[in-house]
């Protein structure tokens, strides 16, 4: 009895111990595996997505008015685009002798984008743009209001061309003292450097 006694006196602490043990074992959860990284954010070269941004570039207006081509200012998101056109010219009279031609040309637009697609985009829109001509007989003011359709085909991520088509409807002095209105369908192009 005095041998069980002993045995029982000694294993009693093993098996406390490895009690102990397995208890701890199974309160503390084994480590797990990082979540895997996300996925790659995929770059597309065109205004779908978030929009190419800020961008600058050169137009001809539909009417023709103006000087030749026009610097133009771009502001694109994922759903439109808006514009700005603006131009100078100066030109000396044709005898050397005189005031000089100034023509300004200030201009606006908005294009709504009906359907985009991995590098492109086709928009409804227009264009107000007011040219002022200054020549040594006195001044002439006309109004154009383009309205059309726009596509535009991005070639890399910060560069589109454009075509542009629609009708230019004119408004505005005929020699300082007719009024004149006229419409008729064009096609022209441009091109926008987008800074991002």
């Amino acid at each position: 009895m005095n041998r069980t006694k002993k045995l029982i006196m000694t294993l009693l602490p093993v098996v406390v111990l490895g009690l102990g043990t397995t208890a701890q074992a199974q309160d503390t959860p084994p480590p797990s595996d990082p979540p895997p990284p996300p996925p790659p954010t995929a770059h597309r070269s065109s205004s779908s997505g978030d929009g190419a941004g800020l961008g600058i570039g050169a137009t001809i207006p539909l009417s023709g008015v103006g000087s030749f081509p026009a610097a133009n200012v771009v502001y694109d998101t994922s759903m439109f685009h808006i514009e700005g056109l603006l131009s100078f010219t100066s030109d000396p009279p044709a005898g050397g002798m005189g005031d000089r031609t100034n023509i300004w040309l200030f201009g606006a637009g908005g294009w709504y984008h009906l359907h985009r697609g991995a590098s492109s985009d086709l928009s409804v829109g227009g264009v107000v743009a007011i040219n002022y001509t200054s020549t040594p007989a006195g001044s002439d003011t006309l109004t154009v209001i383009e309205p059309g359709i726009n596509a535009r085909a991005f070639l890399t991520s910060n560069f589109a061309i454009f075509f542009r088509g629609g009708l230019a409807i004119g408004l505005g002095n005929d020699d300082g003292a007719e009024f004149a209105f006229g419409a008729q369908p064009l096609l022209i192009g441009g091109f926008t450097y987008f800074l991002r």
